[in-house]
C-alpha cells in the first residue's frame, strides 16, 4: 500500500511539473507583431488625436482639434521597400518589430513611429525628442496599398 501511495505521489508530482513546464513554454513563446506592412504598400498616413509635451518641469496632454490634426498628420511614403518620413524632413526610417509592436525608426536618436493593431484599427505613437524634452502624438494609422 505504501508503494502505491508513493507511486501515486510521484505520478501526481510529475503531472503537476509537466503542466507548469508546459504553460511556461507557452508563456515564453515569442510574440509576433501583428501589423505587417504589405509589400505593395505605398504610404502610411496617421491622424493624431492627442499630443503630449514633456519637459523637465511638467507634462501637458491635450486632445487635438481638427485643425491641429491636419497640421500634425503623420506621412510616410514607401518606395521600393524604403520608408521616408515625409512629414519630418524626409528622414529615412528603418522597419523593425518587437512583440506586438512594429517600429519605424530614424537614424537620429529619439525619433520613431511605433504602431500596433488594436481590435480592427492600427494605432500609432509618433515620438520626437527635442532639446528640452519630447513631443509624442497618439493616433490612428492607415496603410495605403498600390497595385
Amino acid at each position: 500500500m505504501r508503494i502505491l501511495k508513493r507511486a501515486a505521489g510521484v505520478l501526481a508530482a510529475t503531472a503537476v511539473w509537466a503542466i507548469v513546464a508546459g504553460s511556461g513554454a507557452v508563456a515564453q513563446a515569442p510574440a509576433r507583431h501583428d501589423v505587417d506592412v504589405p509589400k505593395n504598400a505605398i504610404a502610411l498616413e496617421g491622424t493624431p488625436r492627442v499630443r503630449i509635451d514633456i519637459n523637465e518641469d511638467h507634462v501637458t496632454r491635450r486632445q487635438l482639434d481638427e485643425t491641429e490634426e491636419d497640421q500634425n498628420r503623420l506621412a510616410i511614403t514607401v518606395d521600393h521597400g524604403r520608408y521616408v518620413w515625409t512629414s519630418r524632413e524626409n528622414a529615412l526610417l528603418t522597419l523593425s518589430s518587437s512583440g506586438e509592436f512594429t517600429y519605424l525608426s530614424s537614424s537620429q536618436p529619439g525619433k520613431y513611429v511605433r504602431f500596433r493593431r488594436v481590435n480592427n484599427r492600427i494605432t500609432y505613437v509618433e515620438h520626437l525628442d527635442t532639446a528640452h524634452g519630447s513631443v509624442t502624438y497618439w493616433g490612428e494609422l492607415r496603410i495605403l496599398v498600390g497595385n
